[in-house]
């Protein structure tokens, strides 16, 4: 009870927090990095408010000296501990975590661009690593349910999410640019994340032992991110 009454807390806060942003106005200001990496999953608005409440990380980071590189990497053991926390049941924390992993992968593309030191081997560095970090979380999910139908949908989630981001750099290798679809890294992340946070919650008051929300998301980013793959290699071989 003790670990849910602070879940409440930070959801509350988060939730509070994102509703002053509306009422103030504040969504209708434009973000650049915000579109940088906008969404076609996740309202203008919410990503907007998001930057906004990470920026003061931003200008930290850049004040201190923490190269983008090192932001890279960090983001690697954070999702690295959100997949253990996965593989233990923690959704919550498992969630927020996996969520805080997420934050940093984006904080060293715009660390870069404020110190004016985005590179070839960062960009490069980035992406790989990503790698390892979906397969940290994914790792954890597999393993807390290895003996559920669902580790199927989870596999899925495997194919799904390299093959997503693989058709996409295949296709730019090529000379075609490839953005279309859905189903990218920040809505996967967020998704996902959003659903292991407020699963506690839900199967408290629902007096549910599943996880609903997860089984839902996992199946739904499995299914997803494949139809992405798939329709990436058609729209890439078209052009080709």
């Amino acid at each position: 009870m003790k670990d849910l009454i602070i879940l409440l807390i930070i959801n509350g806060g988060f939730i509070a927090g994102y509703l002053l942003f509306l009422a103030l106005g504040k969504h209708k200001n434009s973000n650049g990095a915000a579109k940088k990496a906008e969404s076609g999953l996740i309202i203008s608005s919410l990503q907007k408010y998001w930057f906004s409440i990470t920026e003061p990380f931003v200008k930290l980071f850049v004040k201190i000296g923490i190269t983008p590189n090192t932001i890279t990497i960090f983001a690697v053991f954070i999702s690295i501990t959100a997949g253990i926390l996965f593989a233990y049941g923690l959704w919550g924390i498992a969630g927020w975590i996996m969520i805080a992993g997420g934050v940093f992968d984006l904080f060293d593309g715009r660390v870069a661009r404020a110190t004016n030191n985005v590179t070839k081997g960062g960009a490069y560095l980035d992406s790989v690593l990503d790698r390892y970090s979906d397969g940290a979380i994914l790792g954890g999910l597999a393993w807390v349910f290895k003996d559920s139908w669902l580790l199927f949908f989870i596999i899925l989630c495997f194919i799904g999410f390299y093959s997503v981001s693989y058709t996409k750099a295949r296709a730019e290798a090529s000379g075609v640019k490839c953005d279309v679809g859905t189903f990218q890294r920040p809505e996967r992340i967020f998704s996902l994340g959003l659903s292991a946070i407020f699963s506690p919650i839900l199967s408290y008051y629902m007096n549910w032992e599943t996880p609903i929300l997860i089984y839902l998301v996992i199946i739904v980013l499995g299914m997803g991110t494949i139809a992405t793959s798939i329709y990436r290699i058609i729209y890439t071989f078209k052009k080709l």
